[in-house]
């Protein structure tokens, strides 16, 4: 070993909320291991839903408003160096070994991969002109912020959560915008048909326009966006865009020391990689569905929290399974959303309440069981719906079992 090589007992490559989530879990059960953070941001972990919220609606918001600890947690706690700014280009998995892009080595009995992802953009003429951009970390959010309040036509491309939250954020800044998606549908990922078509004409109520089903071609502009062309050649004047088509895995650390990945790091139900005392957590993970029994990746908030915490316990010595049921969330106009297992390829949906009266639980089954649920203004009821989710119960048996709660319900079956 050279004399740039530092030794921890711990290494956690990633600054977002898995990596500090497994600091916790690190610490739960090694209360004295040396542990370094290594991020390649220059903040401390911070939240990052509020980003396309709260945070990009209040003007002159302080990032530590966003950190997942208090100002200073890091540099203060004992055992653990926080190396800011840091990014990590080499992992040797047999020698448990990651380098810096400075030449500077580190060694660890464990090393955690919360490396997160990066946000998609689009190959397509005119994705580098100014005026466009993707929302994935602070300084992102704060540039929209400035842009949006002197922006008049802002075009949102990708009706997912980060272009209806967008919409939603920039109606209240009084900023106008329109959604559009190569999608037929919004949240097309997420909702299942009917919830879809409620939450797009509930948007369209307060003055959002959508442009659904034509793929984006083009951005076109003398220096500086100027308009969107679509693929069927109708162009949307905008002198902004937003680009959120979803997020990229940083997998290719792993990719190359040999790990097995997928579109993410492939873990165990310990978190564990396909080598040795590394491991991997949160958005950059795939990792068994406790439910369902698949390798799934998931772009939770809720599960990164989680994972990170279980992964960080499991490198510090114990043999814990990940079985937590994540969820979704998400603030748009008056409506909290919160999205438990598969909901978006629902066979039957079975609504409890009425959509737009202020409380439903949206019941979604796939082959005759419940595959998920979607609470709307009803984050009293997600504790049972975890349950419920896990449970995977026969929805015949779970009508009789809500009795007149569904009374009333809108059952629908996709044809």
């Amino acid at each position: 070993m050279n004399g740039h090589m530092r030794e921890f007992d711990y290494i956690i490559v990633g600054g977002g909320l898995a990596a500090a989530s497994a600091v916790d879990g690190i610490r739960e059960v090694d209360v004295d291991g040396s542990i370094a953070l290594l991020s390649d941001e220059s903040d401390p972990p911070y939240h990052r839903p509020p980003l396309s919220k709260e945070y990009l609606q209040t003007a002159e918001a302080p990032r530590d408003l966003l950190f997942v600890k208090p100002a200073g947690w890091f540099d203060d706690q004992p055992g653990l160096e926080f190396f800011a700014g840091t990014r990590v280009d080499r992992l040797d998995a047999r020698q448990l070994v990651v380098t810096t892009e400075s030449g500077v080595s580190f060694h660890g009995s464990r090393i955690l991969l919360a490396t997160g992802g990066r946000a998609r953009s689009l190959a397509i003429p005119g994705a580098g002109l100014a005026g466009v951009h993707t929302l994935r970390t602070a300084a992102d959010a704060e540039r929209i912020r400035a842009e949006a309040r002197r922006a008049e036509r802002v075009a949102l491309v990708g009706a997912g959560f980060i272009g209806m939250e967008l919409a939603s954020t920039l109606k209240k800044m009084e900023v106008d915008s329109v959604v559009l998606d190569v999608t037929n549908r919004v949240w097309a990922g997420v909702l299942p048909e009917a919830v879809s078509g409620f939450i797009q004409r509930y948007f369209e109520d307060r003055g959002i326009r959508f442009l659904l089903g034509s793929p984006v071609s083009a951005l076109e502009g003398a220096g500086r966006v100027a308009r969107v062309v679509l693929e069927d050649g109708d162009e949307i004047g905008a002198d902004m865009v937003v680009i959120g088509v979803g997020l990229q895995p940083n997998d290719q650390l792993a990719a190359e020391a040999g790990l097995a990945v997928r579109d993410g790091i492939i873990v165990d139900s310990h978190c564990e990689t396909t080598a040795g005392h590394i491991y991997a957590a949160g958005d950059v993970a795939r990792f068994p569905d406790s439910v369902l029994g698949e390798l799934v990746r998931t772009e939770h908030w809720d599960h990164a929290r989680a994972h990170g915490r279980t992964a960080g316990r499991n490198m510090a010595g114990e043999r814990e399974p990940y079985d937590h049921v994540s969820y979704f969330f998400s603030h748009v106009f008056d409506l909290s959303l919160s999205v438990l297992g598969r909901t978006a390829e629902a066979e039957q949906t079975i609504v409890a309440g009425e959509l737009g009266s202020g409380r439903s639980v949206v019941y979604c089954a796939t082959e005759g069981r419940l595959s998920g649920t979607l609470l709307i203004n009803a984050n009293d009821a997600m504790d049972a719906c975890r349950d419920l989710v896990r449970e995977r119960p026969l929805i015949d048996d779970l009508v009789e079992r809500l009795g007149d709660e569904v009374g009333s319900a809108l059952l629908t079956e996709r044809t």
